[in-house]
C-alpha cells in the first residue's frame, strides 16, 4: 500500500491540508480516536511498561522543565504524572475528545488540538519583544501515536524535534516495532527494511492496517533524521485488559538526548 507524501510547508487551502495529512488506508483516524475517550484511557493508561519508562524520563529531566507530550491522549498516564512531579506540561493531540480529557486531568497542563504536522511551539516574550523565540522543551515524549502518519509524515515531524528541545533535553519515543507483530509479512518492508506497511492488527475493537518503523528503524529516525543521540532502548509486552478488544503487542521505549 502507497503512503502519501509531506510537504513540509502548511498548505493555504483547507481542502489541500486535509489531502495533505491524508492517513494511511485503514489506521486509526482523528475521527475514530473522537470517538473512544475514557476506554482509550482503561485500555492503555496502565501500562506498567509506559509507568516505568516515564520514572526513567523525569529521572534525566531538568527539575520543573517544560515537557511536551505530543500525542496526549487523555492526559493519563504521561501528562498527569509529569504535573504532578511538578514540570509544566504542553501537550498537542489531533483529538478533540482527546484534548478536553487532557485538560480535565490536568488542569495545570497547557493542551491544543492540532495535527502534529501543522503544530510549532509558542514563542515566548524575550528581552527583545519583536523578535520573539520559540518555547523550547526539556523533554519531549510519544507514546503509542502517529500511526496514522505515513513513513514521510513521521521523518519530517521528528526532523523538528532537535529544534523544539533545549541543550541536554530528553525524548521518551515509546512504539511498537514491525517485526514485533505477528501478521509483519516480508513483503509488507519498504527495500531498506526498515519500514512495513499495511500490518493487520486489531485496535479497539476494529479491524486496521498499521504502517510501522522496526526497532531498527525507529533508532534510525532518532539519530539521523532528529539529531539525536539514543541513550536506552528496551522492549517490553503489554497486555490489553480483558474485553478491549486488542492484539498484545511488545512496546519498544527509547531514551534520546540532544547535545549539551
Amino acid at each position: 500500500m502507497a503512503s502519501p507524501k509531506v510537504q513540509d510547508a502548511v498548505s493555504d487551502s483547507p481542502a489541500q491540508s486535509q489531502e495533505q495529512h491524508a492517513a494511511p488506508p485503514n489506521v486509526p483516524t482523528k475521527e475514530f480516536f473522537d470517538t473512544k475517550g475514557l476506554d482509550y484511557e482503561t485500555t492503555y493508561g496502565h501500562n506498567a511498561g509506559l509507568l516505568k519508562a516515564i520514572d526513567k524520563l523525569i529521572a534525566l529531566l531538568r527539575p520543573g522543565c517544560r515537557v511536551l507530550d505530543l500525542g496526549c491522549g487523555t492526559g493519563k498516564p504521561v501528562a498527569h504524572t509529569l504535573a504532578a512531579r511538578g514540570f509544566q506540561v504542553h501537550g498537542v493531540d489531533f483529538s478533540e475528545t482527546m484534548v478536553e480529557l487532557s485538560r480535565a486531568a490536568v488542569p495545570s497542563g497547557v493542551f491544543e488540538q492540532a495535527h502534529y504536522l501543522e503544530w510549532a511551539p509558542p514563542p515566548f516574550s524575550t528581552q527583545d519583544q519583536n523578535q520573539p523565540e520559540p518555547e523550547k522543551f526539556g523533554g519531549i515524549v510519544v507514546s503509542s501515536s502517529f500511526y496514522e502518519l505515513s513513513r514521510e509524515q513521521m521523518e519530517t515531524l521528528v526532523s523538528r524535534w532537535r529544534d523544539w528541545l533545549e541543550p541536554g533535553g530528553v525524548v521518551l519515543l515509546v512504539m511498537v516495532g514491525a517485526e514485533d507483530v505477528p501478521a509483519t509479512k516480508p513483503e509488507m518492508y519498504d527495500p531498506d527494511g526498515r519500514f512495513a506497511r499495511g500490518i493487520p492488527f486489531r485496535f479497539m475493537g476494529d479491524d486496521c492496517f498499521l504502517y510501522l518503523f522496526t526497532r531498527a528503524g525507529w533508532r534510525a529516525l532518532l539519530e539521523e533524521k532528529g539529531g539525536l543521540a539514543v541513550r536506552e532502548l528496551w522492549a517490553e509486552a503489554f497486555v490489553p485488559p480483558t474485553g478491549a478488544d486488542c492484539d498484545s503487542e511488545v512496546n519498544s521505549f527509547f531514551i534520546a538526548e540532544k547535545e549539551k
